[in-house]
């Protein structure tokens, strides 16, 4: 009898040690472990399945001067959060889409409070009610002084189809939006060099209907 209990725990331990080294097990407890991957990590990219595997201690912080290198290098792929925090978000990505049917359908409603997303016609940031800034409610893993804005907006931000950066224009344009409302004596009047700003990359959107600007 005591051979057939240490065969059977030798084999759950087995069992328990094989299953643990799959992404969708990675950094929970045994007793929470699954066979089959989680729903809502069924479709992710290798990036993040990747991320999910390492362990929360194995990220540093980005420093504000890393975070102005990841910007004006346009290598915001390298923004990242822990795999603790991915776990969160890609739950609470599925969540929502549970929920309100689309990501797009909570940030109108929930978040920005939008009837429509019909722009106004008027130019790019003149009119409040063609744009919204909120906190980010998901940031990065970034030095704990830096805030995480998001500039949502009803109209497009223009991309420049060669390069598929901004345009020179649509980058004008927020630059002089991002001087005025935070940095003029009308402002908030924070020191320009404070402030990194990038647009989203199409690839990385949650909400592809909305444009979005991010400053730190």
């Amino acid at each position: 009898m005591a051979y057939s209990v240490s065969s059977t725990t030798e084999s759950e331990g087995r069992e328990a040690q094989d299953i643990s080294g799959r992404y969708w097990n990675a950094n929970i407890p045994k007793e929470q472990l699954t066979e089959e991957w989680r729903e809502y990590l069924s479709s992710i990219s290798e990036k993040n399945k990747g991320i999910l595997c390492q362990k929360d201690n194995d990220f540093n912080r980005l420093s504000w001067a890393e975070v102005q290198h990841l910007v004006n290098t346009n290598h915001i792929e390298r923004f990242q959060r822990t795999s603790s925090q991915l776990r969160a978000y890609l739950e609470y990505i599925y969540y929502l889409h549970k929920k309100y049917g689309s990501v797009l359908s909570y940030v109108q409603h929930e978040r920005l409070h939008w009837e429509d997303i019909t722009p106004s016609g008027d130019r790019p940031f003149i009119s409040p009610t063609d744009y919204k800034i909120l906190y980010n409610d998901w940031p990065y893993y970034v030095d704990e002084d830096i805030k995480h804005l998001v500039v949502w907006t009803k109209f497009t931000i223009e991309d420049d189809e060669n390069t598929g950066k901004i345009s020179p224009g649509a980058a004008t344009q927020v630059e002089d939006f991002i001087t005025r409302t935070f940095c003029s004596s009308d402002g908030l009047q924070v020191e320009r060099d404070q402030i990194v700003w990038f647009k989203n990359w199409r690839s990385l959107k949650s909400v592809h209907a909305l444009g979005k600007v991010q400053s730190s």
